[in-house]
């Protein structure tokens, strides 16, 4: 795997003398970003948010943690499923409100991390979050050793519960690759959900294939070779209804457009579970 991007010492020892500018302290307006490791804003107790990347700032928790993120996870555990904030939660808001209620008043987590040497674990409760109804919930916070710049935020577990859980550890479905396709004087749409590996090459496609009339559907998946080859085809795995008609699907309305979105959100455990017996029975034996 790659490296991860963290801050440097010399983008640490950057941000910190930025820092002290009070504009800061003004939230969203001072929320410019012309370079990932910029300042965000400098909350309450001191502690400093920057936009990030994919590893590491706003953009790590945004892409693992926001409850609509699609980006893509692979491994075991809560790394293959990262606990989310809620639907409704407001970024600017929620992490900049509850990080400083888990800086405050939560404890150091002392357990051994593999990168404890580069950051310091907080644990503590807060309810300060959209949604919360006054309840507390268990958060995470974690800030680069030695700095108040925060590397990453978490609640404990998923706030709201209702997601699926990912059960292939080296597959990831991949929601920004979903297509969907249909003939104009056709009553069929298909729409194809594909899975890649680590690698981005796509093994799996989940295909759907939709009668427009009786909106009754057909499910079946797509294998392809570790090259991302097509192998074979494992036709009618289970069938399924969608409430789409012809005109909403042919004029492109906001219903079909919640359905394809929705898609990210289906829990698709009993094809995922197809996907893996097919992953121990035919390519442990082609490996």
């Amino acid at each position: 795997m790659p490296p991860k991007n963290y801050l440097t010492n010399e983008y640490i020892k950057y941000i910190n003398e930025r820092a002290c500018d009070p504009i800061w302290r003004m939230g969203a307006l001072a929320a410019l970003k012309q370079n990932w490791y910029d300042i965000l804003l400098v909350s309450q107790t001191g502690l400093i948010h920057f936009h990030g990347n994919g590893d590491t700032g706003w953009e790590h928790i945004l892409n693992r943690h926001s409850y609509y993120s699609f980006a893509n996870q692979f491994g075991k555990g809560a790394q293959a499923n990262p606990s989310k904030f809620t639907g409704s939660s407001i970024p600017i808001h929620d992490f900049v409100n509850v990080a400083d209620d888990i800086y405050a008043n939560g404890k150091v987590d002392l357990k051994p991390h593999t990168e404890g040497e580069m950051f310091i674990k907080y644990q503590g409760k807060s309810f300060r979050f959209v949604g919360s109804n006054g309840e507390t919930r268990d958060f995470n916070l974690i800030l680069y050793r030695g700095t108040k710049i925060v590397h990453s935020l978490y609640p404990k577990k998923d706030i709201e519960g209702n997601r699926p859980k990912k059960i292939l550890e080296n597959l990831s479905r991949d929601q920004n690759l979903t297509s969907a396709e249909k003939i104009l004087v056709s009553e069929i749409l298909t729409v194809r959900l594909p899975y890649i590996n680590r690698n981005n090459i796509q093994r799996y496609i989940i295909i759907l294939r939709i009668n427009l009339n009786t909106q009754r559907g057909n499910i079946h998946i797509q294998t392809n070779l570790p090259n991302g080859d097509p192998y074979f085809c494992t036709s009618k795995v289970m069938e399924f209804g969608a409430k789409l008609t012809f005109m909403e699907v042919h004029t492109g309305s906001i219903e079909f457009t919640r359905f394809l979105n929705g898609l990210g959100l289906t829990d698709l455990t009993a094809i995922e579970k197809v996907i893996k017996d097919i992953e121990k029975q035919v390519f442990s034996q082609i490996a």
